[in-house]
């Protein structure tokens, strides 16, 4: 692959890279940089994290990067996933791990867990060092990456850890590239704060767009808005049956005529397309028959025009995310222990 071939497989669909400049001359003097994207393992996971994260490690490893998937036991338990129970935490690890496998992540990838971090005193004396490198109020500024309020972290003083913590992956796995979705930016931008003053490695950090909730709640907040498990009827979880998936993409937001901050065409634009290529829309024939659109722009355009009706929209997204769902149903039919388990686990709770 050419210098910019490579360049622009890491570019492919994200949000945002800082630097562009950064990123080109690390690829200009490294042939397999180290990338990384972390995860809290806290309960079934979403088509976002599945295909817009899993789709992106695949283009980084093409692009030649070691990646690393960072399963963040610890992390989630500070976050109160899963009862704060570190059991149940790295059961459901290895479940996302099923998840990425079925997906069509490279074997390649590498997992690590924050366990494997922990146990050693020195990971914990750069967690010290980031921390005295940044004010309580940047540390509290970057609490949205776990989904949390400022104000949280004045019941439960372990939330201000999670920043810091965060910085110190990023330096303990020796990384070049940091991977997340756009609410992960904080803390990227917190490493690359602190990166100079402790003389540590500067990293590029590369973010991905956020898939947004089915309920089109919260659209003017980045993080608010976006698709999450915690709210399983505003997203569409990798293990839900096709009726399922019929079901929520049949009753969520999609307001005829605007393109812009629609759930339905999002998951077209992030997931659909990326992955297809083009997107056919099922019609009755006395509304003109099915059509195919060849680009999101194509399909955005008959939208806003009016061309295309939004019951029509849903219907060809929810057989394009039923079809990229198939081979997963599969996979999780002939390797159920880890699905099982979780779902255990989240009926219990």
């Amino acid at each position: 692959m050419s210098p910019e071939d490579r360049l622009q497989a890491v570019l492919r669909g994200s949000e945002e890279v800082v630097t562009r400049d950064d990123l080109r001359r690390l690829l200009d003097r490294t042939a397999s940089p180290r990338a990384y994207v972390g995860l809290e393992p806290s309960g079934l996971m979403h088509i976002g994290t599945a295909f817009v994260i899993g789709s992106k490690v695949g283009d980084l490893i093409r692009a030649g990067f070691h990646a690393i998937i960072f399963l963040a036991d610890w992390h989630a338990y500070i976050n109160d996933k899963l009862g704060r129970n570190l059991e149940n935490l790295r059961i459901c690890a290895e479940y996302f791990k099923d998840g990425f496998r079925a997906v069509g992540v490279p074997e390649s990838v590498e997992y690590l867990y924050a366990n494997e971090f922990v146990r050693h005193p020195e990971y914990w004396q750069n967690v010290i060092q980031a921390s005295k490198a940044s004010t309580v109020a940047r540390i509290r500024r970057a609490l949205t990456i776990m989904g949390r309020k400022e104000e949280e972290a004045d019941l439960d003083s372990s939330k201000l850890i999670y920043p810091a913590m965060q910085v110190a992956d990023i330096h303990w796995m020796d990384l070049d590239l940091a991977l997340g979705g756009m609410d992960q930016r904080h803390a990227h931008m917190l490493y690359r704060d602190v990166a100079p003053k402790l003389g540590w490695k500067q990293v590029v950090a590369l973010h991905t767009p956020l898939l947004p909730a089915l309920d089109g709640g919260g659209r003017m907040d980045l993080v608010a808005g976006k698709m999450s498990k915690s709210r399983p009827d505003a997203s569409i979880l990798l293990n839900d049956d096709p009726r399922e998936v019929e079901r929520k993409i049949g009753k969520a937001f999609c307001p005829a005529k605007e393109p812009v901050g629609n759930p339905v065409l999002e998951i077209a634009r992030l997931i659909l397309f990326p992955r297809r290529g083009k997107l056919m829309i099922p019609r009755d024939p006395k509304f003109g028959g099915d059509v195919v659109y060849e680009s999101f722009n194509e399909l955005a355009k008959s939208y806003a025009n009016g061309e295309l009706h939004p019951k029509d929209l849903k219907a060809g997204v929810a057989v394009g995310v039923n079809g990229e769902l198939a081979p997963v149903r599969k996979y999780f039919e002939a390797h159920p222990e880890n699905l099982e388990a979780v779902q255990r686990i989240t009926r219990a709770g």
